[in-house]
């Protein structure tokens, strides 16, 4: 029988009238080259399968009229559909819709499967996902074939001078040791040497026009339009002035403009929308709210819906303001997240200089603002949770940042801050590196460690005013900063786990630097409780605190009854800090089950405020026989926590005051700019007692950094150094497993 037997008469039919490749319905579903158009019907991938019903798959037909890079407008007036109702409109009615109820932004709970008030999105085609099937196979050969043209294109082209525009995507050839990089160079020996990143083709138009119709509806809802200005409102005033992770400039001009051919980046709005209700709404609004945008968030992302790369990266670190209450510990938290950035940060090349490449101006500073922010979280998240760091800036020449680099950011940016928390974050991973490396020498190990405290002492001196401790309502930004520094100094001092390992290579005032640092978090943290502003801080703050708590946990075991009630008091005021920063973190929530669920930690209590009630009448005794005449000091009075000592000072007059106590000739000989630790030491090693350790901690002379009696825990260092390794109380805390349960 000829083959002309064999085809059917639907062949004829015209079931092949399309003149592009078409491919039947089984070899579509397999994602398989079908040869129907050639060989007609059935297709031979049917015949040899047995398969009877082999037919021609139909794409469905639909109108759309969207801009191809942003592919869903948002809060766009609705315009009169011109071809029909069965065509997609080409903007979205506004967030507030007048037919339905608004859901309060006070309401208290708002379940996963209840949609909130806001346009109603509709992808094409609302059908779920077919598990294994393409809705265009020949787009998606179509996208293939053009990225296999990207590398031919890149070695080809005589004219890499083009600038690289918005819309067009970037290429990174790699170090020289790449294989493409090598072939670059070679082909365009006449090319500089220190371009890295040239231009490719367009965000691809297939891809973002044909996966629309596979996202679940879900992805596309927004709030009501007051919630979610007031959700960007707070995300803009109390975020990203410390974190510019997002141009301010350009995103508000898109938010506000409703301009369906230039809307923002759906991604971007839904995570900005999910730090917001961080930062601005109480508990449990705040948790289902967080919930909901991430999950949107999370669809969008994965679903890579946003073919501009570099969105990706800003909006994988703003999800780390989310951590999934299920699996918070590895793959649903800061920590993933900050390393999901890093890959794609590496494989765009923000990790190199792209100050040579024909990048427009505005996207190298936003790479080098969002790499800097990269390289703070990153090392934040690795001491947090003791893990090795996704970014090694040996492999990094990415220039400083410099104040231009902000330009965009809108008028509140805390450019000092940002700058030299950047600094301080390479410090501590270069530190971290040569301190605890897995492959360092002892002595190479010790001497890290003086060299550590002369950097991060130089680092300290240099500050701007506008950070220092010492500023009158300094916010949460320079309290971040130093939070942050004070922790690292605990962490490089304190006795290390490993005795042996460790044993030669203490300094001679770690007990005095790690109470004193202590003092710091600790004053720190009450500051901002008393100011409501412990939402607006990071997850690294948490570690900090932790850090400080471990640190006066061990103090109130000393043997001194004034060191040990001066550690009780202490572990109060972290206490209450700690019970508000579970409400925002889901590990501050572990770490104070972990306090509160030790045994032995009530007991040390207990044993420590006996002890301060004898102390007390005992002092009362001695200050009444040497003082007949003068009434003894109240028992309310002993108790209260001094502040006297505090360590942050909110308004600045404690700090002045003391600088008055110098000398007058030290005061008039102080340049401006110099910090006035500088100067009490100076003061302090002419009369010949040596001060360096103090030089860590920029105040105004050496009482400031007196949390506790410091002849007296000179006396103790060993006791304290004993009770660290050996004694630390914290044995039980492992003992019973309860408050490491999910919640």
């Amino acid at each position: 029988m000829s083959s002309n037997d064999d085809k059917p008469e639907a062949a004829v039919e015209g079931s092949l009238k399309r003149k592009r490749p078409a491919a039947c319905v089984h070899c579509h579903q397999r994602k398989v080259r079908c040869d129907a158009r050639n060989v007609g019907i059935p297709c031979s991938n049917c015949r040899s399968s047995g398969k009877t019903d082999c037919r021609i798959h139909e794409k469905k037909k639909r109108t759309l009229s969207r801009s191809l890079r942003h592919p869903i407008p948002i809060r766009c007036a609705p315009l009169t559909p011109a071809n029909g109702g069965t065509a997609l409109a080409t903007s979205n009615p506004p967030l507030s819709n007048p037919s339905q109820p608004a859901s309060s932004p006070t309401s208290p709970i708002i379940p996963a499967t209840t949609k909130l008030s806001g346009p109603k999105i509709k992808p094409p085609a609302s059908q779920p996902f077919p598990e294994g099937i393409t809705p265009e196979s020949q787009a998606d050969e179509d996208d293939t074939r053009q990225l296999e043209r990207h590398l031919i294109q890149i070695l080809d082209e005589e004219d890499h001078h083009r600038s690289i525009q918005k819309g067009v995507r970037v290429i990174y050839v790699g170090q020289d040791v790449s294989n493409i990089n090598f072939l670059f160079r070679q082909q365009h020996s006449d090319q500089n040497d220190q371009v890295y990143h040239f231009p490719a083709n367009e965000i691809s138009k297939h891809c973002i026009k044909n996966r629309l119709e596979q996202i679940p509806r879900e992805a596309f809802v927004l709030p009501e339009q007051q919630l979610a200005d007031e959700l960007v409102e707070a995300y803009f005033t109390h975020v990203n002035p410390g974190c510019p992770i997002i141009d301010e400039d350009v995103f508000m001009a898109q938010y506000k403009g409703r301009d369906p051919s230039d809307p923002p980046s759906l991604l971007i709005l839904q995570a900005i929308l999910l730090v917001g209700a961080h930062v601005s709404r109480p508990r449990p609004l705040r948790d289902s709210l967080k919930a909901s945008f991430f999950r949107r968030a999370k669809i969008l992302f994965d679903a890579r819906v946003e073919r501009n790369r570099d969105i990706l990266v800003q909006a994988a670190l703003l999800l780390t303001w989310y951590s999934d209450p299920v699996d918070d510990d590895v793959s649903a938290n800061s920590h993933y997240w900050v390393g999901v950035a890093a890959r794609i940060a590496t494989g765009l090349g923000m990790h190199r200089n792209a100050g040579s490449s024909r990048m427009v101006s505005a996207d190298k500073r936003m790479w080098r603002r969002v790499w800097w922010i990269l390289v703070q979280f990153d090392v934040m998240v690795s001491l947090l949770y003791g893990r090795p760091q996704a970014v090694n800036l040996d492999d990094s020449d990415v220039q400083p940042l410099t104040a231009t680099d902000f330009e965009g950011c809108g008028s509140r940016v805390q450019i000092d801050y940002v700058i030299h928390y950047t600094e301080l974050c390479t410090m501590i991973s270069f530190i971290m590196k040569e301190r605890f490396g897995l492959r360092v020498s002892p002595e190479r190990r010790k001497a890290v460690l003086n060299e550590a405290d002369r950097e991060l002492a130089n680092w300290s001196l240099m500050l701007p005013d506008s950070v220092r401790m010492s500023t009158a309502d300094s916010g949460s930004w320079p309290a971040l900063l130093h939070l942050t520094y004070n922790n690292f100094l605990i962490l490089l001092h304190r006795p290390h786990p490993r005795a042996s390992a460790y044993s030669d290579d203490y300094g001679p005032n770690d007990a005095e630097i790690c109470s004193a640092a202590a003092g710091v978090i600790v004053s720190i943290f009450e500051d901002l409780r008393e100011k409501d502003r412990l939402k607006y801080l990071w997850i690294s703050s948490v570690n900090a605190l932790f850090t400080a708590m471990i640190q006066v946990r061990v103090e109130l075991r000393f043997s001194n009854p004034v060191l040990a009630i001066n550690g009780l008091r202490r572990f109060d005021s972290t206490l209450a800090s700690l019970r508000i920063h579970a409400e925002y973190w889901l590990n501050a929530e572990t770490i104070l089950r972990l306090f509160e669920s030790s045994k032995r930690l009530q007991r040390d209590i207990q044993d420590v405020k006996i002890r301060d009630s004898t102390y007390r009448s005992k002092d009362a005794d001695h200050h009444q026989r040497k003082y007949p005449d003068q009434n003894s000091p109240g028992t309310d009075q002993q108790a209260a926590p001094s502040h006297s000592n505090a360590i942050w000072s909110s308004n600045g007059a404690q700090f002045e005051d003391r600088t008055k106590n110098l000398p007058a000739s030290a005061s008039a000989q102080q340049p401006a700019g110099v910090d006035h630790m500088e100067v009490a030491n100076q003061t302090t090693n002419e009369a010949g007692g040596p001060a360096d350790w103090r030089q860590l901690f920029s105040f105004g002379d050496s009482e400031q950094v007196k949390p506790i009696v410091m002849e007296d825990l000179t006396d103790m260092e060993d006791e304290w150094r004993e009770l660290y390794l050996h004694e630390p109380g914290m044995s039980d805390y492992f003992q019973d497993t309860a408050w490491m349960q999910p919640l």
